[in-house]
């Protein structure tokens, strides 16, 4: 029997479980889904590709219009912040999206009558755009030069110092760590940022002398940062502002988390808001954590390395969910998880190396412990 199905719907199905689909094809989808019959399509389509145990007998419609609506949620945020991020900081930058949302967006953007090779990176790539567009595959090149000041090195990219800047705009580079990845960078001052996975660094090639040298983050970064005469040290994300000298800490903003932390390891570290004036400040081997509604500071004493140690491969969960650990396991795998179980609340302790141990190894010991079963379906994970 053949299937009568709007060419259309079709192609916005097959995005949606290619996952590129974007808000305007989102929103289109939930505009078919009000019909029954369409409806049934979409439940057909998705079982002949990988969830057919989990769609056909866990999903009602109301939970596949909860999916798609929490998709849209999450992409309208990060349009948003990719417009803030040409606000708030005032350089002469052309900001990236996250890796997904494609650097075709971008390219519309760029006013300029140049032709240049376009490059498109896949959805596991390592790439740095600077702010004419162009894009550079990390893993892909043995040795590059993104700037004159810059070079690789093994598994970082070093930005020297360029003694000779003096203008009051300086170039500026976006990275993105895709989920399943980890990288560092040495910015031109010295310092050293370690970037997790799911975060995205706008950062300037060259520091200006004697002013506020300033970042913007999305995501997870540990800084060791270089003191420097007469010059703070800025890491900016949505409306929070940590400042500092020297200082070594960890900085957690997700854009799909209600709260960031921040881990000071060693040195001060002050904590402030956009719209304020008032200074917060943490004491080593103390956890900031923010709320991003009404932006309320909660400090707890804590042990650092608890909170840092993914710099090395090593993660540690303490006292936290089967949920919570199961979206830092999709951040860190980059795959995608579905909890069908009944312990999404219970409180674990576990620590995993991501460098040693497969996703599959980390799932058994759960399965072993707590007798959870779980299934793969290409990159998705369902667990009952």
């Amino acid at each position: 029997m053949s299937l009568k199905i709007d060419k259309n719907f079709e192609n916005l199905i097959i995005k949606y479980i290619n996952q590129n689909t974007k808000t305007e094809d989102l929103k289109s989808l939930l505009t078919y889904l009000k019909d029954s019959k369409n409806l049934s399509l979409f439940k057909l389509y998705i079982k002949i590709n990988f969830f057919s145990i989990y769609v056909m007998n866990r999903m009602d419609k109301d939970e596949i219009i909860d999916i798609i609506k929490n998709k849209i949620k999450k992409d309208q945020k990060r349009e948003k912040r990719k417009k803030y991020l040409i606000k708030s900081l005032k350089y002469a930058a052309v900001c990236v999206t996250v890796f997904y949302l494609s650097h075709l967006y971008t390219l519309n953007q760029i006013n300029s009558s140049e032709t240049a090779e376009v490059i498109i990176p896949d959805e596991d790539e390592i790439f740095i755009e600077n702010e004419k567009g162009e894009i550079f595959l990390i893993e892909k090149i043995d040795s590059i030069e993104i700037s004159k000041n810059s070079f690789k090195e093994s598994n970082r990219i070093v930005y020297e110092e360029n003694i000779g800047v003096e203008t009051e705009e300086v170039e500026v580079h976006t990275i993105n760590v895709p989920y399943g990845k980890r990288f560092n960078l040495q910015l031109s001052d010295g310092t050293e940022v370690y970037l997790n996975s799911g975060t995205i660094m706008e950062y300037p090639v060259s520091f200006l002398p004697n002013q506020t040298r300033s970042v913007y983050i999305e995501g997870e970064a540990f800084f060791n940062v270089k003191k420097a005469a007469n010059s703070i040290f800025e890491v900016r994300s949505n409306q929070i502002i940590a400042s500092v000298y020297g200082t070594k800490f960890n900085f957690k903003n997700f854009s799909e988390d209600f709260s960031s932390d921040i881990v000071l390891v060693e040195g001060s570290l002050g904590i402030s808001n956009e719209n304020t004036t008032d200074i917060n400040m943490l004491s080593p081997g103390y956890k900031a954590s923010i709320d991003k509604e009404i932006f309320k500071i909660s400090k707890s004493k804590v042990n650092s390395k608890i909170y840092t140690s993914w710099v090395d491969g090593d993660v540690i969960f303490r006292n936290e969910t089967f949920d919570q650990i199961i979206q830092k396991l999709q951040r860190l795998y980059n795959i995608t998880i579905i909890n069908n179980s009944k312990i999404s609340n219970q409180l674990f302790n576990a620590s995993i190396n991501v460098e040693e141990e497969k996703i599959e190894d980390v799932l058994g010991y759960f399965n072993k412990i707590y007798n959870i079963d779980f299934q793969i379906f290409n990159n998705k994970i369902i667990i009952n």
